[in-house]
């Protein structure tokens, strides 16, 4: 399809405005992250991004709209860790291939989480935390905030490589996730910055590890999970930029650029770190390679988990 657009549409692109569909509701992060973008790619392309938010279904309803839409850089996909890489596992019967029927563009945005317990819990470090729920099998319950989101397969991620054994209790979202530790009805979550940090900072949660690679700016103290022994834990939330398979890849490239330099502006950086999260712009490749990478990693957990929507 790609072939149908002549060199000179490409040259001249973009002539109209950008649609830039989202999967869930405007006033949320996914929202505000995609206003910071694209008012930032809207003065460097010469054109207005417009915002179409389609939420529902785990965000299949606006990745399957993304994938059917013609391949001439009109209409874009702001996708998320969880739709992405997470779901095809989940959802065998999807209507739309990730790997196939998307190009991705650019890695926005990353952010991670952090491991926290309720002080009740006696444990202060991972070690402590591994060797307790060994003692006490099933004992120590962990929230999240559903059925296969990211809270829930961290966790599954955590008792694969400790060989430990703890309980599920599955909320409506990460915030009653959280509500769940502070109450001590659950003692553990992998918890977002915004539903921890202030508990942590408060005293009213204990944060044992942080989920990246490298360790959190706001909570220097805190060691990642993998230098606590954990090697190559690295979870977290992104969100990134894809186009339907068959975009020219000299609109690709534009798009990479103006969205690269759109998200490291000082004004959108404050705007994400705020939201606990760090700007990317990083190459169309790499964003590939994460998907690529993430994709086969929750599968095998899911799988190893017996993990099933009901």
């Amino acid at each position: 399809m790609a072939a149908c657009l002549p060199a000179a549409a490409q040259a001249d692109y973009p002539t109209k405005p950008i649609r830039l569909v989202l999967p869930y509701p405007a006033g949320g992060s996914t929202d505000g992250i995609a206003r910071l973008v694209a008012d930032g790619m809207s003065r460097r392309l010469g054109q207005q991004m417009v915002i179409d938010n389609r939420p529902g279904a785990a965000g299949n309803i606006a990745s399957d709209l993304v994938a059917k839409a013609a391949p001439d850089g009109y209409t874009l996909l702001l996708g998320f860790n969880t739709a992405l890489t997470v779901t095809p596992g989940l959802s065998p019967n999807l209507t739309f291939n990730v790997q196939k029927d998307f190009v991705p563009i650019t890695e926005l945005a990353d952010g991670q989480y952090i491991l926290v317990v309720n002080p009740e819990l006696p444990v202060k470090n991972v070690a402590e935390l591994v060797a307790y729920a060994k003692e006490n099998p099933g004992k120590i319950s962990f929230s999240s905030g559903g059925l296969g989101s990211s809270h829930h397969l961290s966790a599954e991620l955590f008792m694969a490589m400790t060989g430990t054994k703890l309980t599920h209790l599955s909320y409506k979202g990460g915030g009653p996730a959280a509500t769940a530790v502070l109450g001590n009805e659950a003692q553990m979550v992998f918890g977002s910055v915004a539903t921890t940090v202030p508990h942590i900072q408060a005293g009213k949660m204990r944060a044992i590890a942080t989920t990246g690679l490298q360790r959190f700016p706001a909570l220097p103290d805190v060691p990642t999970l993998d230098e606590s022994g954990l090697k190559g834990f690295d979870v977290g939330t992104w969100y990134g930029l894809l186009a339907p398979a068959g975009t020219p890849q000299p609109i690709i490239d534009r798009l990479q650029q103006a969205a690269s330099a759109a998200v490291n502006e000082d004004s959108a950086k404050s705007g994400l770190a705020l939201m606990g999260l760090r700007p990317i712009g990083g190459s169309g490749k790499d964003f590939n390679d994460l998907i690529v990478r993430e994709t086969a990693t929750w599968a095998r957990i899911i799988k190893e988990a017996g993990i099933k929507l009901q």
